[in-house]
């Protein structure tokens, strides 16, 4: 009887201590590490992580750590993780305030769907010519975006998922304007090119776009081949930046063999209900009242004005040296004659 009292506290001790250990080890191995972070291409889920889910690992790290150290913690050191806490919960407090801010911009901007509810729908058999279309598309592109980068606002791993979806709603809304003649034309060369560099026709229903992981591989491996070519190396870090800032850049360009063929026509190119002065205009002035904070407005409005004060001398000097040597070459004239 003893030893099967023995047996039994045993196992009661077991469970316990099992039962203490449990939080801790849920927190270390929720955390990702920093060799995964740095080492792992980032998703597209990486961007759009659920707030409840990161607080609730912050929180349960918390609690575990604290729970640790509350025997033997000081009222200095309460005041130090107090004070810590105030400083996490506003950096936690601004990443919710900017990551619904990007959240608004997605549901008007970052979809089909959005931007057919933003500028409306065309008929079934489409209401734009192919030039049209593609100038539309031009219009659409997220080069606010990339404005908003240059000035320093927000940065350049927030904003270039925004423009990677941007650009494939851009394009997939613009297509659907189009007539049914271009559509037909532009999937025959969508299979075209599935075909010629995947080696498979697109499937129905499935996008022709690639997907974030297939473009973030494509735009690293090419950095990391220009680098070689230059003789320099980036660390991981460095890698990671200059990929976001190519997905962003290439997120606002276009193919040039297709503008010239599309684009050499300098008619009307609004059509249907589309106005494309009112649509670059719209974009404009929601990017920043969307995405910016009313001091970051603030602060965008400032540095416009700066930079629009430095390009003016910049065009006030350039004028004065035009005028300097056009005198300088009547005088020459001048003397010739004589």
């Amino acid at each position: 009887m003893k030893s099967i009292i023995g047996r039994g506290s045993l196992l009661i001790s077991a469970a316990v201590l099992a039962t203490s250990l449990l939080p801790l080890a849920v927190a270390v191995f929720s955390l990702p590490s920093a060799r995964t972070r740095t080492r792992c291409a980032p998703t597209r889920s990486n961007h759009h992580l659920s707030i409840n889910q990161s607080t609730a690992q912050i929180i349960l790290a918390a609690s575990t750590s604290t729970s640790l150290h509350l025997k033997t913690s000081s009222s200095e050191d309460k005041e130090q993780r107090q004070k810590l806490g105030r400083r996490d919960r506003k950096k936690r407090l601004d990443e919710l305030q900017k990551q619904r801010r990007r959240n608004r911009w997605m549901k008007r901007y970052g979809t089909v769907e959005a931007l057919q509810q933003t500028f409306g729908t065309g008929p079934p058999w489409g209401d734009l010519s192919p030039t049209q279309t593609r100038s539309l598309y031009h219009t659409l592109l997220p080069r606010s975006l990339l404005a908003l980068n240059e000035l320093g606002l927000v940065k350049v791993e927030d904003l270039a998922p925004l423009a990677y979806e941007a650009r494939i709603a851009a394009k997939n809304y613009a297509r659907s304007r189009c007539v049914w003649t271009g559509r037909v034309g532009v999937f025959l060369f969508d299979q075209y090119r599935s075909l010629r560099d995947k080696g498979r026709l697109v499937k129905p229903g499935t996008s022709s776009s690639m997907s974030w992981e297939e473009i973030w591989a494509k735009y690293e491996s090419q950095i990391i081949r220009e680098q070689k070519e230059r003789g320099k190396e980036l660390d991981e870090d460095e890698l990671m930046m200059e990929t976001y800032m190519r997905i962003l850049e290439k997120s606002c360009s276009t193919n040039e063999a297709v503008d010239n063929l599309f684009l050499k026509d300098e008619g009307d190119i609004d059509g249907g209900d589309i106005s494309l002065a009112s649509i670059a205009s719209q974009l404009e002035k929601d990017v920043r009242a969307i995405l910016l904070s009313p001091s970051e407005i603030t602060k965008a409005e400032k540095t416009e004005k700066k930079l629009e004060k430095k390009q003016l001398k910049e065009r006030e000097k350039e004028e004065k040296m035009r005028r300097k040597a056009d005198r300088k070459e009547e005088r020459r004239k001048r003397k010739l004659r004589w």
